[in-house]
């Protein structure tokens, strides 16, 4: 993973919204539901972070990021996902040290992000980078939605 980097698009081309709404629904399924309609305001007022492998045009993961507004040293991670031919092999843990690297140099103090407590490859991920479990948060995205507030110092 010596050839991969960080990537932060500001203004996103046609066909890499087309890519990242079709990684979105990958990773998430029916409950992914990110389109150009989150994906460019993001992009101009938040974070759309790729990271990208040498000489592939193709990102190996994306993350949305957002600042609190009313925490200005808190970042929320909004997405977070690996490409599916990549998982398992180390990518996700290589692009989220390298994200809270980039996040501590820009001057946020904690992270955090909510995932479904049915995907316990995230929660582990998360785990394992240091985030702890805050809360549960019943019904977050609806119905049958409940999901781990987790959160990490820097």
């Amino acid at each position: 993973m010596q050839n991969t980097r960080i990537e932060i698009v500001e203004a996103l081309t046609e066909s890499q919204l087309q890519m990242i709404k079709a990684m979105e629904q990958e990773a998430f399924g029916p409950h992914g539901a990110i389109d150009e309609w989150v994906l460019v305001p993001l992009a101009r007022h938040g974070c759309v972070a790729l990271f990208m492998e040498a000489e592939e045009a193709y990102p190996v993961g994306v993350c949305q990021l957002l600042r609190d507004f009313r925490q200005p040293d808190k970042c929320y991670m909004y997405g977070y996902y690996i490409r599916a031919d990549r998982k398992g092999m180390g990518y996700g843990f290589s692009f989220l040290n390298r994200l809270l690297e980039q996040l501590h140099e820009d001057g946020f103090r904690q992270i955090c992000l909510t995932v479904s407590p049915d995907n316990t490859g995230a929660v582990g991920l998360y785990q394992k980078a240091g985030f702890v479990v805050i809360e549960t948060r019943i019904a977050e995205y609806g119905s049958g939605n409940d999901r781990y507030y987790m959160v990490k110092t820097l």
